[in-house]
């Protein structure tokens, strides 16, 4: 899973290109993270204060933390879910494809005078990860609909219900694709946010495939003291509904797989909650 890299391109404040653009081959999305890491903050009004609401939120969801309670964020990216349980108590461990995320996942642990494990892994295979070992297992943030196929995502789901304890939950959160499928989506309504007396501006831009797959177009763009400069990004998704992902859950051999909404939750994205079988499968 690899994307290919090609030229360097940024919009500077004149308008034209100077930095990095990355157009996918298949859907490695690593080299899109590794492109992302160390600017992947500013997708957020404050990041700091996303890493706070999204950790209160997430409790509420999980296991109360206790000695021997372990919890696994698959795709932890920069560390926002993964920091946030770690400052409320959590044994929590983070992996993530992306080598420049996890890098900068433990600058920011440390920063924050934390001891997180991050390391490498694909959440397809969690290699790194013991087997039978977690009370939770979290993928936030729409990283599931990277995954390219159906086939895909019960590998995921599988390899995740082996690393649960009996009774454990996974959490997955992901876009409500089902009215952007419907409508073909082309963009992301803009986000103004403001740094002091600057401004920035994220939105995206999506180049459908097929009726699933689209190209991600990210852009950032900053005010500065010098003028206006604009970070892209180019990635690749697979759009599926969250009851789709529910269902394959379900074949995965999960439990008590619910779709739980916005307004249940507090969390911004519809949230996949599923129960790892109390039993072993031989009864």
């Amino acid at each position: 899973m690899a994307l290919r890299p090609s030229k360097l391109v940024l919009f500077t404040s004149i308008g034209v290109f100077s930095g990095a653009v990355i157009f996918p081959s298949g859907c490695a999305v690593n080299n899109f993270y590794d492109e992302l890491a160390e600017s992947y903050h500013l997708i957020f009004d404050n990041w700091d204060a996303a890493i706070l609401r999204q950790r209160d939120v997430l409790a509420r969801l999980l296991p109360v933390p206790a000695i021997g309670k372990r919890v696994l964020d698959c795709a932890c990216g920069i560390g926002t879910q993964t920091i946030g349980l770690a400052m409320l108590g959590f044994s929590v461990e983070g992996s993530d494809p992306s080598g420049a995320s996890i890098t900068r996942a433990r600058r920011e642990a440390t920063a924050r005078g934390l001891k997180v494990e991050f390391r490498n892994d694909d959440m397809r295979n969690l290699s790194t990860a013991p087997i039978d070992s977690y009370d939770a297992i979290i993928a936030m943030d729409n990283a599931v609909p990277h995954l390219q196929s159906d086939d895909d995502i019960k590998m995921a789901f599988g390899v995740m219900r082996a690393r649960l304890r009996r009774g454990g939950i996974a959490l997955i959160s992901l876009r409500d694709y089902g009215p952007l499928m419907a409508q073909r989506a082309s963009s992301t309504p803009v986000s103004l946010y403001f740094d002091g007396e600057f401004r920035r501006f994220v939105h995206q831009v999506w180049d459908w495939q097929d009726d699933r797959r689209y190209v991600v177009h990210l852009f950032i763009t900053m005010q500065q003291p010098d003028g206006w400069h604009t970070r892209h990004f180019v990635g690749q998704y697979r759009a599926i509904t969250p009851s789709d992902v529910a269902a394959l859950a379900v074949h995965a051999g999960f439990d008590d797989v619910r779709v739980l909404a916005p307004n249940e939750t507090g969390y911004y994205q519809p949230v996949i909650r599923a129960v790892a079988p109390r039993v072993s499968s031989s009864g």
